[in-house]
């Protein structure tokens, strides 16, 4: 299936918190303890792509956070850096990932995150094609 048309849009909700970047241990390795949560990601954004293929253009990204105020245990770049590299392709020693949405981050062009007070802990993510 073709990518994603410039104007088009796909929003990808999670339930819990958005994976990090954690410049210690690569969170795509299977050890790290938080590989859930960027595994949880790729699987929704492959749904919200519903068989089209990733971009090579740039995309733009709106993510908002869903939760108890307080709750965060990392910083927002933490957070926003963990979705850019979920949603692209990599590979390592002992892992290799296909993109899904574009295929580096540095087509990631624009991006705003925030935090709104809520009593459950999800996020939802908007990508927009450009």
């Amino acid at each position: 299936m073709p990518a994603p048309q410039p104007g088009e849009s796909i929003v990808i909700e999670v339930m819990g918190l958005p994976p990090i970047k954690d410049l210690r241990r690569s969170i795509r390795n299977r050890n790290h303890p938080l590989y859930s949560s960027f595994m949880l990601l790729r699987c929704a954004a492959i749904e919200a792509m519903a068989g089209r293929a990733w971009v090579f253009r740039p995309v733009e990204l709106r993510v908002t956070i869903f939760g108890p105020t307080g709750q965060a245990r990392w910083t927002m770049p933490d957070y926003l850096s963990g979705i850019f590299d979920t949603l692209d392709g990599s590979s390592g020693r002992t892992f290799t990932y296909l993109p899904i949405v574009y295929e580096d981050d540095c087509q990631v062009y624009a991006a705003q995150i925030e935090w709104v007070d809520a009593p459950e802990t999800k996020y939802r993510v908007e990508v927009l094609f450009r």
